[in-house]
Formats: C-alpha cells, sequence, structure tokens
C-alpha cells in the first residue's frame, strides 16, 4: 500500500507538472502538492524493513506526518482564496509544526506528543472555519454576479470538507495506535482523499473575489437607473435579446445591456425578484428554452436541448431543472408520454 501511494502521487504529480501544457497557479500548486505526498509516502518505505516497524520510528513518522497538515491548507486555502499561498505565510504557519518537532527531538517524550496530536486537532478545525467561511462567500459571490459557475463552483468542496475530517481523525487515532492493518487503510484513505479533491478541481479556474468585489465597491449610486429597472427595464431587455442563451453571460454583460452598474441590477434581483443573478438567468433558460424544447420536441437529447438553452454544461442543465421544475429532465419527459397516452386513450374513447 505504501508503493501504491507513492506511485498514485507520483504520477498525478508528473501529469500536473510535466504534460508540456500551460497551468494554471491553482494546477501548479496541486502538482507541488502532490510531489510533496510522493516524498512524504516514500518516506514510509522505511517502516517496510526488518526492525524498522518500531516504537521509536513511528512516533518519528508521527510528527513527520503532521507536517502535511499544511498541504491541506494550501490546498483549501487556495481555492477559496486564490493567491493567498506565499512564502511568508507558509513560514508562519509552519512555526508550530517546527516547534513541536524541536521539542520532540529534545525531550523525546509521550506528553510532546499528546500536545502535538491536540495541537493537530485544534489546527484542522480552524482551517476548516475558515474554508467553511470563505467558501460559503466565494459561493454567494459567484451565484450573484455569474450565469456559468461550472469551472469557478467551489460547492464541491463541502464533500472533501466532511472526509478530510473523517480522515484526519482517523490518522490521528492509527497514528497514536500504530497497526499493520490500520496503517493500510490510512493509505487507502489518503488516496481516496486526493482522488476525490483531484477530480473536482482538475479543471478549477478560482477567482479572486476579493479584487472583483474591490471594483464592485466603487460604483456609485444612482437612483434613475435602480427606478428603471423596478420598472421592468431589465424583464424587457432579458427576454428581447434572450440573452439568457448566452452561456457564459455574466452579470457584468446584463449591466452593461442595461446602461447602469452590476451593484444595482444585483441588488434588483435579491431585493425585487428574490433571486440571485445565477438562479435567474437558469430559470429562465428553462421556462423559456428548455421546457418549450421538451415538449415539442421529446425525442431530443438532453445534451442538445441543454446546449439550445444557454447552459454550458449538462450537469448544470440537470440540477436547474429539478431545482425549477421538482424533477429531473427524465421523470418530466416520462411524465409527458404517460399524458399523452392518456390523452389518446380517452380520445380514443370518446370517438368510441
Amino acid at each position: 500500500m505504501i508503493g501504491v501511494a507513492t506511485a498514485f502521487f507520483s504520477i498525478f504529480a508528473f501529469h500536473t507538472l510535466c504534460r508540456g501544457r500551460q497551468r494554471t497557479r491553482f494546477q501548479t500548486i496541486m502538482g507541488i502538492i502532490m510531489v510533496v505526498w510522493t516524498v512524504w509516502c516514500a518516506k514510509d518505505m522505511l517502516i517496510t524493513f526488518p526492525n524498522m516497524y518500531k516504537k521509536q520510528v513511528l512516533e518519528w513518522i508521527f510528527i513527520i506526518d503532521g507536517w502535511s497538515a499544511l498541504t491541506y491548507t494550501v490546498f483549501i486555502f487556495e481555492v477559496v482564496m486564490p493567491g493567498w499561498t506565499t512564502w511568508r505565510r507558509l513560514a508562519l504557519f509552519a512555526l508550530p509544526f517546527a516547534a513541536f518537532t524541536v521539542a520532540f527531538a529534545i525531550l523525546h517524550t509521550k506528553p510532546v506528543l499528546y500536545a502535538y496530536g491536540f495541537f493537530l486537532w485544534c489546527y484542522a478545525w480552524i482551517v476548516v472555519f475558515i474554508g467553511w467561511t470563505k467558501m460559503q462567500r466565494y459561493l454567494r459571490y459567484v451565484r450573484r454576479e455569474y450565469s456559468n459557475i461550472d469551472r469557478i463552483d467551489v460547492s464541491w468542496l463541502r464533500p472533501v470538507f466532511l472526509f478530510a475530517i473523517v480522515g484526519q481523525l482517523a490518522w490521528l487515532i492509527i497514528s497514536l495506535y500504530a497497526e499493520v492493518a490500520s496503517d493500510i487503510v490510512y493509505y487507502i484513505s489518503i488516496i481516496v482523499l486526493w482522488l476525490v479533491a483531484l477530480y473536482y478541481s482538475w479543471d478549477f479556474r478560482p477567482i479572486d473575489i476579493t479584487k472583483e468585489e474591490s471594483v464592485n465597491s466603487q460604483e456609485l449610486p444612482s437612483q434613475v437607473q435602480l427606478s428603471a429597472l423596478r420598472e421592468g427595464r431589465l424583464e424587457q431587455v432579458v427576454e428581447e435579446h434572450k440573452l439568457y442563451l448566452r452561456p457564459n453571460l455574466s452579470l457584468q454583460e446584463l449591466a452593461e445591456e442595461l446602461n447602469t452598474n452590476r451593484t444595482y441590477v444585483s441588488n434588483y434581483l435579491s431585493q425585487q425578484v428574490g433571486q440571485t443573478f445565477y438562479d435567474y438567468i437558469n430559470r429562465l433558460r428553462i421556462e423559456r428554452a428548455a421546457l418549450p424544447l421538451i415538449v415539442e420536441h421529446p425525442e431530443y437529447t438532453f445534451e442538445y436541448v441543454a446546449h439550445e438553452s444557454g447552459f454550458a454544461s449538462i450537469s448544470t442543465f440537470r440540477r436547474a431543472f429539478s431545482k425549477h421544475t421538482g424533477k429531473t429532465p427524465s421523470q418530466y419527459v416520462a411524465e409527458l408520454k404517460r399524458e399523452e397516452k392518456l390523452r389518446i386513450g380517452n380520445t380514443v374513447s370518446l370517438r368510441e
């Protein structure tokens, strides 16, 4: 399992960093994290040699493995706060880990190990709390500003958070009470955890919402513009130009069509319509485009309907369809067919 884990991380490190394609900052950081985990797993091969799976060695591995919490920190914070990782921040966050490592090297006692374990427990919850708070802020922003969030969505972090917490708790228990069988479970869990993270973040393109919000805050109010929106100008422009059919329509583009600023469009949608920009546009895509297409042409594939309705992906189409109709596309079509059969049956009965 140590060999499998080492191979897993080395393959993804090579694939991310040496594929010869242009990488984003986030992909580069993910590649470096994979390199770090390759080295971390490779060092564990030491315990497979004769007479090496013993207390002293395992205690040092526990101390060294605790540093892996920094990789989780970098991953989570880079997702919700792009550009967060700097050498200065890494050095600052590494200080307590270095302090415990030095303390254990000097004292080499159980209390240091237990104190280190308690620190890791507290550290993990602090990172999760900050990450979760920033994630909610990020999600609110992208749903307010964009109609297509496929490559910038971070809602996939929720299961990653849950899995990471469970996995780290398991690691903490396993490290304090080491057994070969529990070690195997640990290696399997870290492979699954990072596989989930890689799967969801592979095409992720984070945006720096702090910079964008600072630009938004400079927009000046205009009561004339706001009253124009209240008079139905927004709905009129969206319907006339069928703006909802643009897959990557943004709040900024809609504001430009209305000759106003996006702060007021956003406020209007939230206060008067009661929806975010993301939900508003996707509702129009379903109501104005997808449903008529499905009713008139039930033979069309859902992929075609999604594309013609302005959705950038079939997954977003399915989520929006279920949210606004209460049914999946398949269920909706099946219900239409049942109603059609019933109508035909009633027509035949009346003729008879």
